[in-house]
């Protein structure tokens, strides 16, 4: 199984460079052995920092789950070919010895050949993921929240119960792919020979084809259906980051396993406050003997209201800092702080008495 690198370092999949680095740098201090940490633990963590800081193998991790170096793939290759996640084997020509390999893009052979089918290993075994995105707002994404939402997707037939045929029905071999449920087929490219692996379109890989198709899913053992469901929305979760719903994408015909749901999160912007890293940073106005002589004033977060203590000769762009008013950490365990950002308001329309007032504080220096 391949590693995985993100959870290894602890960062979501869209984590910036300087995050990806930050991460290493906090768990290489912890697990290294010349300080009493785990040797094991440290490679893995260095393993997953020489994928992740590179743009290049990471492009290649996010797209195949391993990273191709000079023809000597993780888990698959040798030095006459390479056995493809997706259900097929590359055999070089003769001459190919796999000298710059790492910087050939193998999607571009895998989407013309294969339609993308490539990348989904064994896709014959299980259902289509389904991918969509939803808008949550600042609140919900710091304090989670509880969502419905509809989706379109292929459900196994209720009347067959996913086996195509009328119940009771006599099933037969099917013959074009003789019961295998797959059809291997061979082309020859500039790179080699390439064998790929695809379904049945015939008995739609379950290798038998009933005598009386179903009259509710003519067959196909699946049918189209708008579901709606509740999911949970962790707190602490980050715009752009994904939920995974196991086994909530598109049925497939004969009982197998169907796929996955993915839920990209999308948080809209609040325009009074923003997040950065744990903390959130909110800002507060200020009037100008407020902030001279001080003041306790009351500032609504996302918990409710709070009374702020505005310490004596605070000053415009100031930071006032509230410990555990933040955002929930992706561990889910502890917060962020609440750091609130002073801004001075400036005075209009004074009255003469006020305006003398200026004037004195103005031969005072202030």
């Amino acid at each position: 199984m391949a590693k995985d690198y993100y959870k290894l370092l602890g960062v979501a999949r869209n984590a910036t460079k300087d995050e990806v680095k930050k991460a290493y740098r906090t768990l290489a201090h912890k697990f290294h052995p010349d300080k009493g940490g785990d040797e094991k633990r440290f490679k893995e963590i260095n393993e997953a920092y020489q994928i992740l800081s590179d743009e290049r193998k990471r492009n290649q991790y996010d797209q195949f789950g391993q990273v191709f170096e000079g023809g000597d793939a993780r888990g698959g290759a040798s030095a006459g070919g390479f056995n493809w996640p997706g259900g097929f084997r590359v055999d070089f020509g003769e001459g190919f010895d796999g000298r710059g390999f790492a910087d050939f893009d193998f999607s571009d052979v895998v989407d013309d050949f294969f339609g993308g089918a490539g990348r989904r290993k064994a896709a014959q075994e299980r259902g289509r993921d389904i991918r969509i995105g939803i808008e949550i707002s600042f609140d919900e994404s710091v304090l989670g929240a509880k969502k419905e939402i509809e989706i379109m997707r292929l459900v196994r037939c209720s009347r067959c119960n996913g086996a195509g045929g009328e119940p009771g029905a006599t099933v037969r071999m099917c013959p074009a792919c003789q019961g295998k449920g797959h059809i291997q087929k061979t082309q020859r490219t500039f790179l080699g020979s390439f064998t790929s692996v695809a379904t049945c379109t015939d008995c739609r890989g379950t290798g038998k084809i009933p005598e009386q198709p179903c009259t509710e899913c003519r067959s196909k053992g699946v049918l189209e259906k708008q579901e709606t469901l509740e999911i949970f929305i962790p707190r602490g979760i980050r715009d752009g980051e994904v939920l995974k719903i196991t086994g909530k994408g598109d049925a497939i015909s004969g009982g197998r396993t169907p796929g996955d749901l993915y839920i990209e999160i999308r948080v809209i912007p609040d325009p009074s406050r923003r997040r950065q890293g744990d903390d959130i940073i909110a800002s507060l106005s200020l009037k100008v003997s407020q902030a001279a002589l001080g003041d306790t004033v009351e500032l609504t977060t996302i918990d409710g209201s709070i009374r702020l203590k505005v310490p004596e000769g605070t000053q415009s762009g100031d930071i006032l800092s509230v410990r555990g008013k933040g955002a929930w950490r992706t561990s889910g365990y502890g917060r962020g702080d609440l750091l609130v950002q002073i801004k001075m308001e400036t005075p209009k329309g004074l009255s003469k008495k006020g305006k003398d007032l200026m004037k004195q504080l103005a031969e005072e220096g202030m």
